[in-house]
């Protein structure tokens, strides 16, 4: 199977899972902040969630049939290009939705902060996921989901100490 998989099939599921990934993290997203806004669901169980949900295609694809992925880079890459529609998708909701008559300085800060947290934080996802991959390829075997485990860790924790910065800063901040 390793030495059987095309490049137009590696390159097909590289773009079905990059239109996929975004927006099905973004859904869950939503679900998650219906359900509470309380410090803990913003700060640890929203990251968890959002971070899950961005790379849990690539991750299933990676852990079902890792010889679909041509490197681990291009793993790597499709969890930042999910991070990055993620961020894109929410932004607008947070622009159109979220915030009434959003100031610049709002839509800069999303704009360059939130998207680059998305895309940092599912590339440190990715980071980890490739790291399987690289270990599978070499075998020529199965992967390793486990072996991202502290590298997805690692991502939510930047994630929620965002956000518990973030709440913070909005609760007391001066004239807020």
């Amino acid at each position: 199977q390793w030495d059987g998989a095309r490049p137009t099939r590696r390159a097909g599921v590289f773009l079905a899972l990059a239109l996929e990934a975004g927006p099905f993290a973004l859904l869950c997203a939503i679900m998650g902040e219906s359900v509470s806004a309380t410090a803990l669901a913003i700060a640890v169980a929203g990251p968890v969630a959002e971070e899950l949900a961005k790379i849990a295609a690539p991750l299933m694809m990676l852990e079902k049939r890792p010889w679909l992925f041509s490197s681990g880079a291009s793993l790597a890459g499709l969890c930042a290009l999910s991070g990055l529609v993620f961020a894109t998708i929410e932004n607008l909701v947070y622009f159109f939705v979220y915030i009434q008559d959003p100031t610049p300085e709002i839509v800069l800060w999303r704009l360059f902060a939130c998207t680059a947290l998305h895309v940092a934080c599912a590339s440190l996802s990715g980071f980890g996921l490739a790291r399987a991959w690289r270990r599978a390829a070499a075998a020529r075997g199965a992967a390793e989901p486990s072996l991202a485990t502290p590298w997805i860790v690692a991502a939510m924790a930047v994630h929620g100490a965002y956000n518990a910065l973030a709440t913070a800063w909005e609760l007391l901040a001066p004239g807020a």
